[in-house]
């Protein structure tokens, strides 16, 4: 597995396959690159790049309490040891936070930006429930809660087991801080910085996270894809709809 050594020292490890147009995918708190395994299939058209954030997977821990600007460093590291000038960069639930911070603060660096699940700060009742009871299970039992993500994320046996085992090599601390920082991030203000093409994605289903839409009407380009009978997982439980939806998009702003 490729892992590159950070200016701190500390190795942090990527997936990093196909060819073609560089896509960059950033996990939620504590559940690593794995969670992007039905993504995989998109490598026979694009390249496909999956980094554990620090303190994630199989990433060392940097920092014992990062915030969301700290990972959005850290995306802009991986881009420069890559020799990557730009990406399409997609975020994934509070993976989504790092995209969009990464996309305000390094714009040069990404020609698109896909969401899936996004938002720029916690408004719903319901996602700040969430987000406490995932701080909750991660201080009481983090195995606990990496059993239940994978299996709300996936149905084979195989795959859920994967994700469970690298999900409990997260690191706690880092873990908790990731889903605190989430929790009090707000970007929302910045959106009208955005110029690059945006892809929001959502499942229909997911009325609490998909309320968050309006903030976007600020942003200049902006594509919405709705995903029937779904909820927030749709990268895991809906992946060809997912996909139909992104290479439309990259097809429609010629980024191919």
């Amino acid at each position: 597995m490729p892992y590159y050594i950070n200016k701190e020292g500390k190795q942090l490890f990527y997936e990093d396959i196909g060819k073609g147009q560089a896509f960059v995918w950033i996990h939620p708190p504590g559940m690593g690159r794995k969670v992007f395994r039905q993504q995989h299939v998109l490598a026979d058209r694009y390249r496909m790049v999956f980094p554990d954030l620090s303190g994630n997977g199989d990433s060392q821990v940097v920092s014992k309490s990062p915030d969301i600007s700290f990972y959005a460093r850290e995306i802009n590291e991986l881009l420069d040891h890559l020799q990557l000038e730009q990406v399409i960069l997609v975020g994934y639930s509070c993976g989504g936070m790092v995209a969009q911070e990464v996309a305000l603060t390094y714009p040069e660096r990404v020609k698109a930006l896909i969401l899936c699940g996004g938002f720029p700060k916690v408004v719903t009742g319901f996602l700040h429930f969430e987000f406490l009871a995932g701080m909750e299970w991660v201080q009481k039992s983090p195995a606990t809660l990496a059993r239940l993500l994978s299996h709300s994320h996936f149905r084979d046996e195989n795959i859920k087991r994967e994700l469970c085992e690298h999900m409990a090599k997260s690191d706690a601390e880092a873990w908790y801080a990731f889903y605190n920082r989430g929790l009090h991030f707000d970007c929302s203000r910045r959106l009208k910085e955005l110029e690059m093409p945006l892809l929001l994605l959502y499942g229909n289903k997911e009325f609490w996270i998909n309320h968050h839409t309006y903030f976007y009407r600020a942003c200049k380009d902006v594509t919405l894809g709705i995903v029937e009978k779904a909820y927030h997982q749709i990268p895991a439980t809906h992946a060809p709809a997912v996909h139909r939806m992104i290479e439309r998009f990259v097809q429609d702003k010629a980024m191919v």
